[in-house]
């Protein structure tokens, strides 16, 4: 009798799960990542999103091990750990894809991830780490050489000034270049590719929208010091 029990116990768990991993199955693309993002038990949500997603980040991960001269392994360790990375910060938010396509923008999330690891490998495999000056700091410099810099940046209501002079896609460009250009000297093809997409604009726009910030960045900054 217990037995019986026991098996039909066994059963009935089994086809609850069942039931579960179906109605995963049939969740769009953003729903079952919210869920991943949200779900404390995130077993089911978790491998089925890396099922849907795993083939195309591993191929944009093989990309960037060929232009960055990378052995493929790197670009399989780095995958998996995106996907990890997703699962234990949970921070995707539905309101952030800028694209009408939901996987297109959800592969634009990832990758902005991998490009992250990428880099972080990048600068632990450099003897000497070297940090530029970003444009944002040149122009700083140019245009008054007796402002103090760090104190400058330490005024929130004055970057928040200057920022709030350039619109959606200036602001993103700008905060990129800052991200990326303390480690490295020029965005990477890779970064300006994701970018390009996050924004749905051609990579070679980047660079234009890039002067039109500069030159919106040095007039505020003109300004502020003039008065």
């Amino acid at each position: 009798m217990k037995r019986d029990i026991k098996n039909v116990t066994l059963h009935s768990i089994t086809y609850l799960n069942s039931l579960v991993i179906q109605s995963i199955i049939k969740m769009n693309d953003v729903v079952l990542l919210e869920q991943l993002c949200s779900a404390e038990d995130d077993h089911h949500y978790y491998e089925q999103f890396v099922t849907r997603f795993s083939s195309e980040l591993q191929e944009e991960c093989n990309r960037i091990c060929k232009v960055r001269r990378l052995n493929n392994h790197v670009g399989i360790q780095i995958a998996n750990e995106t996907f990890e990375r997703v699962r234990k910060y949970k921070s995707f938010k539905k309101d952030e894809i800028k694209l009408p396509n939901d996987r297109k923008a959800i592969l634009a999330y990832l990758k902005k991830i991998s490009i992250r690891l990428f880099n972080d490998y990048h600068r632990k495999l450099s003897s000497k780490e070297v940090t530029h000056r970003t444009y944002f700091e040149d122009i700083l410099l140019a245009s008054n050489s007796n402002i103090d810099i760090q104190t400058l940046k330490d005024k929130k209501d004055i970057a928040l000034q200057i920022f709030k002079k350039l619109n959606i896609k200036e602001q993103k460009v700008v905060l990129t270049d800052i991200e990326y250009k303390k480690h490295q000297k020029y965005l990477s093809d890779d970064v300006t590719s994701v970018l390009a997409e996050e924004l749905s604009i051609k990579p070679a726009t980047i660079r234009k929208i890039r002067e039109r910030a500069i030159i919106k960045i040095k007039k505020a900054i003109d300004e502020i010091n003039q008065n």
